[in-house]
């Protein structure tokens, strides 16, 4: 398992993504999408003073997991939002969870020592 720790601001999700990038050996769409949808919502709700992510790669089984000190938040307790009736009723944002959710291959959170914990399980073949 490698780690990288990263400040919680927007322009550290380049490095994030050189990371998870050279774990794979390749970039994988679905996968920058769900670690860009977690790591800015991390920095943007969460009031940490510090994102660590872990991540390991057993092919074709990719584990990310998301470490940080902030506001306690489970999202898998987030539901889905409602469909619009109209593309005039959509609402921008609110749909990250939502999408990792339906990418990932499995997801577990739990809140120790002050800590979130968000471990994402994706295979990647």
């Amino acid at each position: 398992m490698n780690s990288i720790s990263l400040k919680p601001e927007l322009n550290e999700l380049y490095t994030l993504n050189e990371f998870i990038s050279n774990e794979l050996g390749n970039e994988n769409i679905q996968v920058n999408l769900i670690a860009e949808e977690i790591f800015v919502n991390i920095v943007n709700y969460s009031q940490t003073e510090f994102i660590r992510v872990n991540i390991e790669y057993e092919n074709p089984t990719l584990t990310i997991e998301f470490i940080d000190n902030g506001i306690e938040f489970n999202p898998l307790l987030k539901k889905a939002p409602e469909t619009p009736e109209t593309i005039e009723d959509a609402k921008i944002g609110g749909l990250g969870i939502f999408l990792t959710k339906e990418m990932a291959d499995n997801l577990e959170y739990y809140y120790q020592n002050g800590e979130n914990h968000l471990k994402i399980i994706k295979n990647v073949e």
